[in-house]
């Protein structure tokens, strides 16, 4: 397949933000393998305990009013909050993407993926795309700001890149901007990446499950977000991933899992919200694509042969409970987040793995909403960032 290549104006997407990713620090990882494509540290990947990382415990806004700016508003508003990519249909001029791979099937209301249709449960359509940036921000504001964790260099940049399931393609295109003399690849089922990315970022359309079959080795190899989308992500992507990366090369992994949480007992066990959250995690172990992947990711790239493995796990807020400015600030993205995909995360479970109607799927949403909209309830979603090398010959 030829990935679509599109050109663009410089700088359009990139923000002041992602310079933390370009910190350089003297001095190689492994003075052992200084002729090999192994990356020098960037940054110190130690995360304050205060950061909203596990363990921590995150402390609630006491103060703060029942529906104070709710993450409806801010949703509507959320232009103001986070690097927009407008996705635009793609148009190549050498490459047309056939027409059953573009015909996406509609559901409840919804599009959804062709290729392969039915394999992966969520939809793609307009409010989905944008649902992706939004998250993708989330995602990169909870890590200060950076894209990745694992100790790449700017001075000897990884020479390929690949994202699977890129989604809307927003971190292969930034990363593309970071890295602009590195090959990036992203792969997905759908294909709804921008029309003008970066001329060193290329999209396939590609089922990840598949056996992969690409013409180069990779130095950097990223997941983000893709729990609910592989039945075995150890022997479908991890596996894979090891075996597509060169020696010294890293993996990495950004997920966050669909359980809700709470510490302080705000969250009613049996209420609305931990229900729905129980219910997906019911529904997609029932289909075969389990929700709960991140907790499992390190002990999955020690197995496959991943050496030098790090864990950082965050807790990501739901709605602005958060004293710590910059949590709430995450909180209310992350809430409007949720919003928005509520809908989409439960048509096709709820009715697949429960046989129930959109219309009962919809009328059990209310009261989920009104959850994730009140700051009295003081929840998160657990994400775990899990990054590993592949060892050289002679570590093995």
């Amino acid at each position: 397949m030829t990935p679509c290549r599109r050109t663009r104006s410089s700088g359009d997407l990139r923000s002041a933000a992602d310079m933390k990713n370009r910190q350089d620090v003297p001095g190689s990882r492994d003075a052992g393998h200084e002729n090999r494509r192994d990356f020098e540290f960037t940054f110190n990947c130690s995360m304050t305990s205060a950061g909203g990382r596990i363990g921590s415990i995150i402390e609630p806004n006491v103060g703060v009013p029942y529906r104070w700016r709710p993450c409806g508003e801010l949703l509507a508003n959320s232009t103001a909050w986070f690097l927009r990519l407008q996705p635009e249909t793609i148009e190549n001029d050498s490459t047309s993407l056939s027409d059953s791979v573009q015909a996406f099937p509609e559901k409840f209301g919804r599009t959804y993926h062709a290729y392969r249709a039915g394999s992966y449960a969520f939809p793609n359509d307009t409010p989905e795309q944008e649902r992706l940036e939004l998250q993708g921000e989330c995602i990169k504001r909870l890590l200060d700001d950076r894209l990745y964790l694992a100790p790449l260099s700017t001075t000897r940049p990884p020479r390929a890149i690949l994202d699977v399931a890129t989604g809307v393609g927003d971190w292969a295109i930034q990363m593309g901007d970071l890295f602009p003399t590195s090959l990036v690849i992203g792969t997905d089922l759908s294909p709804i990446q921008p029309a003008e990315v970066p001329p060193n970022v290329h999209f396939y359309v590609e089922d990840s499950t598949d056996p992969w079959d690409f013409p180069q080795q990779f130095d950097y190899i990223h997941t983000r977000a893709t729990s609910g989308c592989w039945a075995a992500f150890e022997t479908q992507i991890a596996e894979q991933a090891f075996a597509a990366l060169e020696p010294g090369g890293w993996f990495e992994s950004q997920e966050v899992d669909g359980k809700v949480c709470c510490d302080d007992g705000t969250l009613d066990p049996n209420g609305p919200l931990a229900a729905w959250s129980n219910d997906l995690i019911v529904a997609s172990e029932k289909l075969g694509r389990p929700a709960i992947l991140a907790a499992t990711l390190k002990e999955v790239f020690e197995r496959v042969g991943f050496v030098d493995v790090q864990q950082r796990i965050f807790k990501m807020p739901i709605n602005g409970w958060a004293r710590d400015s910059r949590l709430r600030e995450i909180g209310y993205l992350w809430g409007a987040n949720v919003l928005e995909g509520l809908a989409g995360f439960s048509y096709q479970l709820f009715n697949k793995a429960f046989e129930r109607t959109s219309a009962q799927i919809e009328v059990s949403l209310i009261n989920v909403r009104q959850d994730i909209n009140n700051p009295r309830i003081h929840c998160y979603m657990p994400a775990f960032v899990v990054w590993g090398r592949k060892p050289y010959p002679d570590e093995m």
